[in-house]
């Protein structure tokens, strides 16, 4: 693999995470933290697993 076929390489992998990137869950609520917790992973943690 040539240097220019590696540069070509890596940023295509560069734009392949940006593409992918998933934003932070919202921080907790404090009047129902035990619901707080569940809902933030059903709606951004689960997608991890």
């Amino acid at each position: 693999m040539t240097d220019e076929e590696f540069d070509k390489l890596i940023a295509q992998a560069r734009r392949e995470i940006r593409r992918q990137h998933i934003a932070p869950p919202p921080p907790p609520d404090k009047r129902d933290n035990s619901y707080a917790m569940r809902a933030r992973h059903a709606e951004s943690g689960a997608c991890a697993h």
